[in-house]
């Protein structure tokens, strides 16, 4: 009764069927795991995202993997992959419905396919204060015991060193430029365009990678329109409207480059870019993005002072 108490409460800690869950919109992560044995036929692949782990069967053999209890849990063939619904893990991990209690394996066909994928237990993350730690997945392959062997660390979170730098370098750029008015137009376009081209090489890491959701594709796709619209005045514009264009792109920038914050928090930058682009690319985007966006405000109040001024000496007799 203990065992079924225990498999109950990691079936509520950890999420059932990774079908849903392989891909989404997280920036960044802080394990990553890795096998180190496969003792089976078997393709094994663990999703860097959430860690699901997905097996697919190789050749004419039959795998069979157990469950918490060491319960037959899954069955791997050339006729598909099997569930047994008798099994607690299986209702634990969702890839069932609780079922009546057998002390025989009730084997449900859930796909033709030799392939699964789910989050199991045994490869989660590592408690507080533990570097990594091993992590055993048991099978039966072709009726003898065998076992899948990985291990679990964690990533620790990038410095944050350069990224102050670079801010810091951004509010200098604002300093210099609010003391020589003549270079506040131009910079404020020049870091706008700094700060949306960053974001959109965010955007492409981030969309381009295996993990990207459908919502993380539609944010990159609005935000390489807000730039095309925002570019057109950059380049085809008045001194003023270039300026004014580029503080809308700073404040694209800004907020893009917010939404992937984490990159800059954790180990594992979820991007098809390599992790210290994935990082400078953010970085970027929110310094120069919020950089553009203050120039912007004083250059928009500025044309707002020369209209009205302009407006009050059209009006007088």
């Amino acid at each position: 009764m203990r065992r079924l108490a225990a498999v109950a409460c990691i079936a509520l800690a950890v999420p059932g069927t990774a079908a849903a869950h392989l891909r989404t919109s997280r920036a960044a992560v802080d394990f990553q795991a890795s096998v180190l044995q496969v003792r089976a036929p078997l393709k094994v692949r663990i999703y860097r995202a959430d860690l699901a782990l997905g097996l697919t069967l190789v050749g004419r053999h039959r795998v069979v993997v157990l469950g918490y209890l060491g319960e037959p849990f899954l069955r791997l063939t050339p006729d598909g992959m099997f569930v047994n619904a008798a099994s607690p893990t299986a209702a634990g991990t969702k890839l069932t419905p609780p079922h009546a209690r057998s002390s025989r394996p009730l084997w449900q066909l859930r796909s033709h396919r030799p392939a699964v994928v789910w989050h199991d237990a045994r490869v989660r993350g590592v408690p507080s204060g533990v570097r990594s730690r091993a992590w055993t997945v048991p099978l039966i392959g072709d009726g003898g015991r065998t076992r899948l062997t990985g291990t679990i660390r964690r990533v620790d979170a990038p410095a944050l060193w350069p990224w102050l730098g670079l801010a810091a370098v951004c509010v200098a750029a604002i300093a210099f430029a609010l003391r020589r008015r003549s270079l506040l137009r131009p910079a404020t376009a020049w870091l706008g365009a700094l700060a949306a081209a960053a974001a959109l090489t965010s955007a492409i890491g981030f969309a381009a990678a295996s993990t990207a959701s459908q919502g993380t594709w539609i944010e990159g796709a609005n935000e390489a329109a807000f730039a095309v619209v925002g570019a057109v005045f950059l380049v085809r514009g008045s001194s003023d409207a270039k300026a004014l264009a580029g503080g809308f792109l700073g404040l694209l920038g800004l907020a893009a480059g917010l939404t992937k914050l984490p990159v800059l928090l954790h180990g594992i930058a979820l991007s098809a870019l390599p992790g210290g682009l994935a990082r400078l690319a953010v970085a970027t985007a929110i310094a120069a993005g919020a950089a553009a966006a203050t120039l912007g405000i004083v250059v928009f109040f500025d044309v707002l002072e020369h209209y009205e001024e302009r407006e009050l000496l059209r009006l007088e007799p």
